[in-house]
């Protein structure tokens, strides 16, 4: 995981080189949290979440992690957003939303599937900091097994024998907790 220290050159931020580490990874993370916004409001929201670093880190640590900084502060941005557009709007007329009230199922399984979620989490925050920090780089920043391995200063055997052993963790791990897992 890389922290704002890894950015911060002659008491100035880099922000050039956190744009290009993290706009994939943010785009992502704000597309799938974005209740169907469309692309130009996904980008606007990326973008501000850059700024608003750019803006603050002199009140940062240096060891803060830059990935859940930017996590936050874009979902502040993007509840926001959604409150601004009045999708969270608590007086909503019924019958608009009938086909959704309709979709029970997709109502479940959305919900399953976040329980899913957080249930994977929970035991990626169990593992040992090195397995935790290859985890984030290869499924969150999707790094390569090369890139890990240069990160981390491992060999790229060591970084594929430790996504072996993550993937077998969270496999058993999903099915004693009831859950299923893809292949």
């Amino acid at each position: 995981m890389k922290t704002l220290e890894n950015y911060v050159e002659k008491d100035k931020l880099n922000i050039e080189k956190v744009i290009n580490d993290y706009s994939n990874f943010l785009y992502k993370f704000v597309k799938s949290n974005s209740y169907n916004l469309n692309k130009e409001d996904i980008e606007e929201i990326v973008s501000e979440s850059f700024f608003v670093l750019w803006k603050n880190y002199k009140k940062m640590n240096l060891s803060d992690n830059i990935g859940n900084y930017l996590c936050g502060v874009s979902r502040n941005i993007l509840l926001k957003k959604l409150r601004k557009n009045k999708i969270f709007n608590k007086n909503v007329n019924i019958e608009d939303y009938q086909n959704v009230l309709d979709c029970k199922k997709d109502v479940e399984d959305m919900f399953y599937e976040q329980e899913r979620i957080s249930f994977m989490e929970n035991i990626v925050l169990g593992l040992d900091s090195e397995s935790r920090e290859i985890f984030i780089l290869y499924y969150y920043e999707q790094r390569k097994v090369k890139e890990i391995s240069k990160i981390l200063n491992i060999s790229e055997a060591k970084v594929k024998t430790r996504l072996h052993r993550i993937r077998k963790k969270l496999r058993k791990e999903l099915k004693e907790g009831g859950y299923g897992y893809g292949k």
